[in-house]
């Protein structure tokens, strides 16, 4: 019995190809940040690196990797007392997009700025009806995104609804 586990266990004590991604504090020189273990259980969130090399991969392969972008929508009041919009696109963080939406929005001098939607990697849609409403939603990409601010529209009342505005915000690339 010992004799035919013997070779099972040496196998166990051979070197393999180790996890293809690693706890660490934030990428550093030749990493790249893949994603965040959610902890759970008293243990705090956890960014997961993955090495790559200090030059980029090599034999034909472009060598880089992709990043999230995020946008906001705001609503607003024009100056006249309508309805308006302001955004911001292709943002590192949703915090940036927020923040950035918020800031173009007062500085057009609208009033009682607010964040209306928020996306990552995809588009926002803005559908105006007939009476002046504004509606959006938001999809992977500006068809969905165009398709289900017409849907919502339509579903809340809206007549003669017209995309008025697509931002849109997918994943960048980006080559070491």
């Amino acid at each position: 019995m010992l004799r035919s586990a013997l070779p099972f266990a040496l196998l166990a004590l051979t070197p393999t190809s180790s996890l293809a991604y690693y706890p660490c504090n934030g990428p550093g020189p030749g990493e790249v940040l893949i994603g965040v273990d959610p902890g759970g259980n008293g243990v705090a969130p956890t960014p997961l690196c993955e090495y790559v090399g200090e030059g980029g991969g090599g034999g034909g392969d472009p060598g880089g990797y992709w990043v999230d972008q995020f946008a906001t929508l705001v609503w607003g009041t024009d100056q006249n007392g309508g309805p308006t919009y302001s955004w911001y696109a292709n943002a590192a963080s949703q915090a940036e997009a927020d923040n950035g939406a918020l800031a173009q929005c007062q500085a057009s001098g609208f009033s009682d700025c607010r964040i209306a939607m928020g996306v990552t990697n995809g588009a926002i849609a803005v559908v105006i009806d007939k009476s002046g409403s504004m509606h959006t939603d938001w999809g992977e990409d500006a068809r969905q995104a165009k398709k289900k601010a017409l849907r919502f529209c339509k579903k809340q009342g809206g007549k003669g609804c017209k995309v008025e505005k697509v931002l849109e915000s997918p994943a960048a690339w980006v080559s070491y």
